[in-house]
């Protein structure tokens, strides 16, 4: 077999809710994915925001390892400790020809983020945009002709990073965008009024308001763009004869952007979608339509890689490989997962533990959640009072019996040996890998 192409295909602010995960959501080109594919049920990111997210999922280890504590580059300056950590960087050295389309949260924007090696930036070729690194229209055009055209005989790494259903923070005029946030598409105008939303329902954990129902129908509309891009990739590479050599992968950041979300450690939060696919004409055990039920993170995608590639780097990887996992070899990766949250803008420091049934949060302060949603919704649960409220230092929840997590066990004698269990995993990890939390001291963002 010839080394293989990898497709990183990624969203942004999708969570899990789409059709495969059986939500309400029609995305009959991710329905199609996840029938060739290897999905996983319980797959969690390490980090409910985008920056630290996809940077934890690129560099194979937490935020807090790689100085990566919230937005980075020239929102609020975070950047790498060392870029060299960076998949794309490894792959450069592998023979690998390397191209970004659409977004990346690793790097500066303003600064084209020389630090990540890409060999190709496609929004730096014809039409250029001001902002490379960002997704816009004309993106998944030039994904295309990059698969209809490309004669190099190496194979390659192409991150495709879709911005649906972010909400719509981007002011563009051209496209009647205003940047206000209450649309849940940066690249194509609706209109959130003439959504029909009589039949939908609001999220799960969230009152049965009108509001929220019509937030959640321009969710599903936003959703519904996202998978139009995705089949568009999709059936350019079967067209184009590459699947048969390319490996797939298809993920999000974090939760979805409502309340109880995004920016939170909660399930709704952490927890995204992750299909892997192929390459179809290998014997792969990422084939069949397998559903995966032990837990994952996006930690695990990285030294999944290095073992099919055969490759070594520099830093030690905090996942593990996926490979015995899927093939049956082990029952489960890991007995517990780790979370963290530091800044989105606002310090709201947060660490948490999961393990199957059970979820232990640290909070170093007391009140929260403190970090606002975007969004018309988010208006609607501030004026409720969901914002700022005494949570205390700890919480613990029951996954099994309360899996919302409106009930915080922490207190409870009947829980008592979970929460030593739990607080004692999450004080060794945080001492295992460096994690400041315990000191209450973090850092500034470089550009404050």
């Amino acid at each position: 077999m010839k080394p293989m192409n990898i497709l990183y295909l990624h969203a942004h602010d999708a969570g899990r809710y789409v059709q495969p995960y059986g939500f309400p959501f029609e995305t009959p080109n991710l329905m199609a994915f996840a029938r060739e594919s290897v999905l996983f049920r319980k797959a969690f990111c390490v980090a409910p925001t985008c920056g630290p997210s996809r940077a934890a999922l690129l560099s194979g280890q937490y935020p807090h390892q790689i100085g990566m504590y919230g937005l980075p580059g020239n929102h609020q300056g975070w950047v790498f400790d060392d870029y060299g950590k960076h998949l794309v960087n490894q792959l450069n050295k592998q023979g690998y020809q390397t191209v970004l389309a659409g977004a990346q949260h690793e790097g500066n924007h303003a600064e084209h983020f020389p630090e990540i090696e890409y060999e190709r930036v496609l929004e730096r070729e014809e039409p250029v945009r001001e902002q490379d690194g960002e997704f816009y229209p004309e993106t998944i055009n030039k994904v295309e002709a990059f698969l209809a055209t490309r004669k190099d005989e190496r194979p390659f790494f192409l991150s495709v990073g879709i911005d649906e259903p972010h909400r719509d923070n981007i002011p563009r005029p051209e496209l009647n965008l205003h940047g206000a946030g209450d649309r849940f598409s940066k690249t194509r105008y609706y209109d959130p009024d003439k959504l029909d939303y009589r039949y939908t329902a609001p999220p799960p954990w969230l009152p049965d308001l009108p509001e929220l129902r019509k937030d959640m129908e321009s969710y599903r509309e936003g959703v519904q763009i996202m998978d139009e891009y995705m089949g568009r990739v999709l059936y350019a590479l079967k067209h184009n004869g590459l699947e048969e050599n390319t490996l797939v992968i298809i993920t999000t950041d974090h939760g979805i952007e409502f309340a109880g979300g995004k920016k939170t450690l909660s399930e709704q939060g952490t927890q995204v979608m992750l299909m892997i696919r192929g390459p179809k004409g290998a014997d792969t055990p990422f084939t069949g339509g397998k559903v995966v039920e032990p837990m994952v993170t996006q930690l695990d995608i990285y030294p999944t890689l290095c073992e099919l590639l055969g490759m070594k780097v520099p830093q030690k990887l905090e996942g593990d490989s996926l490979l015995p996992l899927i093939a049956g070899q082990v029952e489960a990766l890991h007995e517990a997962v780790f979370m963290e949250q530091t800044y989105h803008g606002n310090l709201e420091p947060l660490r948490a533990v999961r393990t199957e049934r059970y979820k232990y949060v640290r909070r170093h302060l007391p009140v929260g959640p403190l970090m606002r949603a975007d969004g018309p919704s988010s208006r609607v649960m501030e004026k409720i009072g969901w914002f700022d409220r005494p949570l205390g230092h700890e919480e613990l929840f029951d996954l099994y019996l309360d899996p919302w997590e409106a009930c915080n066990r922490v207190a409870d004698p009947d829980y008592a040996e979970i929460k030593v269990e739990l607080s004692a995993r999450l004080d060794a990890w945080m001492q295992e890998t460096g994690d400041p939390f315990p000191t209450g001291i973090f850092p500034t963002p470089p550009n404050e």
